[in-house]
């Protein structure tokens, strides 16, 4: 694992989401209903059947240079050229199936970007990530999706290191996108660059910000730039330095997704930070049931005159149970976040805390009960 951990993409991080991946326990007993379903339906890709996939299939490992622990498949389907890695966290050995389609349109190199591909999916237990269609909250679902795109980078750029060329992992892209083969393609990749550059000057996309994906024009953007790393050579052994380190192009990747999906995974977690801070402090000043004129003055100063007056102005009208109420709905809010959001909301929280007067066990004590609706400890 720490060989493919070297190559991830700094975003694709489920420890965000509470998920430790070194956790994961393999299945004691194998689910055959699926495999028995696919033998039924499908054929499975041995040397003598299916000969130059098998040697493809062998390729990738050795590049890899891990066990091939998969059943490989190939099922009829001429209309989308498609490639799935199934069981990743259930079976004791998994499977990947490869569509007729994806194979007569890939040829031998291609065919091997996407088998590493799919393999770093189950190496990096991808199958373990939230599901963005299991929840109805906008903040959660974006960030949910987010990691998901993050994902995909870091799958291509095993998918990469397993053909070995960088021509044919875009070509691959390429036609995955198109659905069309080389009688039809010039390959002339400054041109799908330009490509990229309307897409980013269009700004915000809301199909992008709801896509599982990043568009295939930023993941060869992030396939050409993760060429000129240092990391990417010492793995070729081809004795050049590299322009960039992994960390400064997963900044470039980063940047690149904003331009077209927009800032507002980045504005709303903000809001929602800024939120359950302003009401989590407020409710630290009320504790002795008192807020002078001097708390009000660090209450105003620490959150603005327009944010924390008409805060103030709420008090006036409201009761004790209306206050729990607005803390209680702006800390659920934050539970949705990221783990490192949460743990800098809790921290400056913790600050402001120590500026505030008061019984210090009823301050720890309230901590403790806000620490629990977010969900840290």
């Amino acid at each position: 694992m720490d060989f493919f951990d070297k190559y991830k993409f700094s975003s694709d991080n489920p420890d965000e989401f509470g998920i430790n991946i070194n956790e994961f326990k393999k299945s004691d007993v194998l689910d055959e209903s699926h495999l028995s379903n696919l033998l039924s339906t499908s054929i499975r890709i041995t040397e003598d059947i299916i000969p130059q996939v098998y040697k493809s299939i062998k390729s990738v490992f050795r590049k890899l240079k891990v066990e091939n622990q998969f059943d490989f498949f190939v099922t009829s389907d001429t209309y989308q050229a498609n490639a799935s890695c199934n069981l990743m966290s259930v079976s004791s050995k998994p499977y990947i199936i490869l569509t007729s389609k994806l194979i007569e349109l890939l040829n031998d190199k291609e065919l091997e970007f996407v088998i590493g591909h799919e393999v770093a999916h189950y190496i990096y237990q991808h199958a373990l990530y939230p599901n963005p269609q299991t929840t109805e909250n906008r903040s959660l679902k974006l960030n949910i999706l987010n990691l998901g795109r993050a994902a995909e980078i870091s799958a291509d750029r095993i998918g990469f290191l397993a053909c070995g060329d960088l021509e044919s992992s875009l070509r691959t892209n390429l036609k995955l996108a198109s659905g069309l083969n080389d009688k039809h393609l010039n390959f002339k990749f400054s041109a799908y660059l330009d490509q990229l550059r309307e897409l980013e000057t269009l700004g915000k996309s809301e199909t992008q910000l709801f896509s599982t994906h990043p568009s295939f024009l930023i993941r060869m953007q992030a396939l050409i730039w993760f060429s000129m790393t240092k990391e990417y050579h010492e793995f070729f052994e081809t004795k050049k330095k590299g322009s960039y380190s992994i960390s400064d192009i997963d900044k470039k990747i980063e940047n690149s997704i904003k331009k077209v999906i927009g800032n507002e995974i980045e504005v709303s977690n903000k809001e929602i930070i800024d939120r359950a801070l302003l009401w989590g402090s407020l409710n630290l000043y009320l504790i002795d049931k008192k807020f002078t004129k001097s708390e009000q003055g660090k209450f105003i100063k620490q959150f603005g005159e327009k944010k924390a007056l008409k805060a103030i102005s709420f008090l006036k009208i409201s009761n004790k149970d209306m206050l729990r109420k607005k803390v209680n709905d702006s800390f659920t809010e934050a539970s949705h976040l990221l783990k490192s959001d949460k743990n800098l909301l809790f921290d400056d929280l913790k600050k402001i805390c120590q500026t505030i007067d008061g019984n210090q066990s009823k301050k720890n004590a309230t901590l403790n009960e806000l620490s629990k609706v977010l969900g840290i400890k």
